[in-house]
């Protein structure tokens, strides 16, 4: 079962939830019979997710009563159908064996790499295969015109910053396998064709609080990181400051996410602790709050983002407290840094809320939680 694990596992970020919504549906009832026929065959044990059984229940209760006094019940069990896919994933990994696991890692990994090259490809030429197609289709929309004209790729995702919170987030996992940190080349040059500001931020971020906890403020090859990282992000604004389309300039990004922060915390008044229910957030002109902390508490009420909140704090802490001792201190410290990479950047972005990317997280935040688990001294 394992085989078809890792393929229906590599094939997710390739299944677009927006772009092609009725195979992401068949996908995901495929895989929740998988997952549950996982489960229900290695009979996962309550008492492997003791430090994080608390807050993962208390969140499970909030989508079913949020989803109960939904304003659209129809939208409720729609997205607790995802989230029920997420958790399982994370159910899964965590309770994986370390063989398995370290098969899981490869494959989230190399699978990162061939988006990738796809993604460098789709620089050099995909958008000029994009605009003869237009051209012979006869499309002459000015937006089409700009997004080919501004070069940012995007592939397989919808917008070049989903596809840069993907990469951000499979880039740690490159320092797992030393032998083949080249493989990190591929990798940073479809990040750099995203011309994503946020993307380069999260994990600059992130190579901060690494080093922090670590306490290797000296070492060279980070400081040397470090230092690529911001000229990276100074180069990308450069780069972004100089277009002539106004929807393309940093400023304009930062001033529709101001807006889309005020229209958020409306929501949120409207229902500060039972929510509105989970899937039936939108605003104005977007789908997404562009926050995706914000948009769970408008969706499923403060309590739900505690909860989650919880949940994801007991499993970090956890990592933490072993992260210099593990006999596999390289993996968790590395499933470490992609799972905060992804929470950082979810603070100006949603990929929480689209499965191709958020299921990967709960897969990497299962192999952590996994990894550390046993690392404990009691294990």
């Amino acid at each position: 079962m394992i085989i078809f694990l890792l393929i229906l596992i590599f094939l997710r970020p390739f299944i677009s939830s927006l772009a092609y919504p009725y195979a992401n549906a068949v996908y995901s009832l495929i895989f929740l019979g998988l997952l549950s026929l996982w489960i229900n065959e290695k009979k996962v044990c309550l008492q492997e997710l003791k430090t994080v059984k608390y807050p993962l229940i208390l969140f499970i209760c909030t989508l079913l009563i949020s989803s109960i006094f939904s304003t659209n019940r129809f939208n409720s069990f729609s997205a607790i159908f995802q989230y029920a896919i997420g958790i399982l994933i994370f159910l899964i990994c965590s309770s994986s064996t370390i063989r398995n696991r370290i098969l899981i890692i490869r494959v989230i990994f190399f699978t990162g790499v061939i988006i990738s090259v796809l993604a460098i490809h789709q620089y050099f030429f995909g958008f000029t295969e994009l605009a003869n197609l237009a051209k012979q289709e006869g499309i002459n929309s000015s937006f089409l015109k700009d997004y080919i004209n501004s070069r940012r790729t995007f592939f397989p995702f919808v917008t070049p910053n989903i596809l840069a919170g993907y990469l951000a987030m499979i880039m740690p996992l490159a320092f797992i396998y030393k032998r083949r940190i080249w493989l990190l080349l591929p990798i940073t040059a479809a990040l750099f064709s995203t011309k994503s500001i946020g993307g380069f931020i999260s994990i600059t971020v992130v190579t901060i609080i690494y080093l922090l906890l670590s306490k290797k403020t000296n070492n060279k090859k980070f400081i040397f990181a470090l230092s690529v990282l911001i000229i990276a992000i100074t180069v990308v604004i450069f780069l972004r400051s100089t277009t002539q389309r106004l929807h393309q300039q940093p400023l304009f990004s930062t001033a529709m996410r101001l807006d889309y922060l005020g229209e958020t915390i409306k929501v949120i008044a409207h229902a500060p602790f039972k929510g509105i229910g989970p899937g039936n957030f939108t605003l104005p002109v977007s789908r997404y709050a562009h926050n995706s902390y914000l948009q769970l508490w408008a969706e499923c009420g403060i309590i739900g983002l505690i909860a989650l909140l919880w949940f994801i704090a007991a499993v970090l802490i956890q990592s933490v407290k072993v992260m210099g001792k593990s006999a596999h201190k390289r993996e968790i410290s590395c499933l470490f840094c992609a799972s905060i990479v992804f929470l950082l950047h979810n603070l100006i972005d949603f990929s929480f809320y689209l499965p191709e990317v958020s299921f990967i997280w709960c897969a990497i935040l299962g192999l952590l939680y996994s990894f550390s688990r046993d690392s404990l001294p009691e294990s």
